[in-house]
């Protein structure tokens, strides 16, 4: 469980029921655009476990399921280089529609990344969702195809993202309000 200060010092941004919602309308989406294709979908993991679980079964395109292992973080700070720690082989992405599903699209640089390594796969076409868009004061590398949500620009955690490897289990969405943490620490 998380640190009770952590919890005591955040607020709900998103509750369950309303994330469920966005899931179910991305669903209607991405089976408008994927009707009667066949598709390779790739969940990033480890945060975009809840949001893909929920998704899978409201899709009613065929779905052909693998996953990517990236990640631009260390110890909640994030890093200039993306670390690849699995990817399908090439044979499963050639050729193939592939649809690529991110708990929450901060600055694009993973996604960025994702689409070029994918790229050297030769897929038909390469799609992204994002369950969570964070609303940045910059322009990102890469935007979302599709998102669920937005956020501010503010350190959310619960529903698959995580507070210092924390929190993924947590239904709602939170963010910290960080301005009262900082009076207390």
């Amino acid at each position: 469980m998380l640190d009770q200060a952590i919890l005591s010092n955040s607020h709900i941004l998103y509750k369950h029921d309303q994330i469920i919602f966005a899931i179910d309308q991305l669903a209607i989406k991405l089976n408008g655009k994927f009707s009667g294709k066949k598709v390779l979908l790739l969940p990033i993991l480890t945060g975009a476990i809840p949001f893909v679980g929920i998704l899978i079964p409201k899709l009613t395109f065929t779905v052909v399921l693998d996953y990517l292992h990236v990640s631009r973080y260390q110890n909640n700070i994030g890093q200039d280089k993306v670390s690849l720690k699995h990817e399908p082989s090439k044979n499963l992405i050639l050729n193939m529609d592939v649809l690529v599903v991110d708990d929450i699209l901060d600055e694009g640089l993973t996604m960025e990344f994702i689409y070029k390594r994918l790229a050297l796969h030769q897929p038909k076409s390469i799609t992204n969702v994002a369950l969570f868009n964070k609303k940045l004061d910059k322009k990102k590398c890469m935007e979302a195809d599709f998102y669920g949500l937005e956020v501010e620009n503010e350190y959310v955690y619960g529903f698959g993202l995580d507070y210092n490897g924390l929190g993924r289990n947590i239904p709602d969405l939170y963010a910290i309000n960080h301005s009262r943490l900082n009076e207390k620490a």
